[in-house]
């Protein structure tokens, strides 16, 4: 339970970077990408919004655009509803500096990954969520990593799954939450909301499988990213944060009541029925013996 001093302190020092942001919006002309190669391929940052966030989203790509080390590309995807809608002035200043801007098929939260490993699948692609100020270095953090060792999925922030006794999984809110080791392993549950990088081709192609994961795993990417990981064979590793568990970013509280979180953790049954029904469907808890 979060007190309402610490609430307080939260929403002050948001609101002062959401200053900081909106100003660099509207004044800055440095572009938001770069063209250094930091590897073989390029690094895209990816991610998606959707309903009324799209006038909160450039909040968030402009954290990207001041990253200590830029990405090579930044693509917001939005579904085929806002292509021929008049796109927010925030969003358009952003495009001036880098910022791309692609339609795709609704497929709810996973517009933030499908669309950009069917279109771009030999880059490394780092998603992150719609409703996050993050910290300047997120970027650095998991590019480095990735250049030392590019054969695993790496995360700023992950629960460490822990197994039931019987075969299966203890329910998702009795994991170790932002758990802080920063070995690689099977157990690591990435979160999507402190940023993930997946290197090309670690993903099973069943990832590109919609009828499947809109059925069984609507409301769970992370769950479907995770099981889609086990199923390669990629093992998951936590990048060093100067905040232990990870969580180096502002969560922007405003546009909380549309979100996921509230639907899977608050809702914790409906997110522990969409892992069981992934793991079960895939023979993953096998993997885990």
């Amino acid at each position: 339970m979060i007190s309402d001093s610490n609430r307080l302190i939260h929403q002050i020092r948001f609101n002062q970077k959401k200053y900081i942001l909106e100003q660099n919006i509207l004044h800055s002309q440095e572009s938001g990408i770069t063209d250094e190669k930091y590897c073989a391929h390029d690094i895209i940052v990816s991610l998606t919004t959707y309903s009324k966030r799209i006038y909160d989203v450039h909040l968030t790509i402009e954290s990207i655009m001041e990253q200590t080390m830029k990405a090579n590309r930044i693509i917001l995807w939005l579904d085929y509803s806002f292509e021929n809608l008049p796109l927010p002035k925030a969003l358009q200043l952003l495009q001036k500096r880098g910022l791309e801007i692609e339609y795709c098929k609704d497929i709810r939260s996973y517009k933030k990954l499908i669309p950009a490993l069917k279109k771009y699948p030999d880059d490394a692609i780092i998603t992150i969520d719609d409703d996050v100020l993050y910290e300047f270095d997120l970027l650095e953090k998991l590019i480095m990593a990735y250049q030392e060792d590019p054969s695993y999925i790496y995360c700023n922030r992950y629960h460490l799954m822990l197994p039931n006794g019987k075969g299966k999984l203890l329910p998702y809110m009795q994991w170790k939450w932002t758990y802080t080791n920063q070995d690689a392993s099977i157990w690591n549950f990435p979160t999507g909301v402190g940023g993930v990088l997946y290197p090309p081709h670690s993903l099973d192609e069943e990832v590109f499988n919609e009828e499947t994961f809109l059925d069984i795993c609507k409301y769970a990417d992370d769950v479907w990213f995770k099981a889609m990981a086990m199923k390669k064979g990629t093992l998951s590793k936590k990048v060093y944060t100067h905040n232990l568990k990870g969580e180096e970013y502002f969560l922007n509280e405003e546009v909380q009541d549309i979100g996921l979180s509230l639907i899977n953790t608050q809702g914790a049954i409906l997110n522990d029925k969409q892992i069981e029904a992934v793991f079960t469907k895939y023979n993953l808890y096998q993997l885990l013996k």
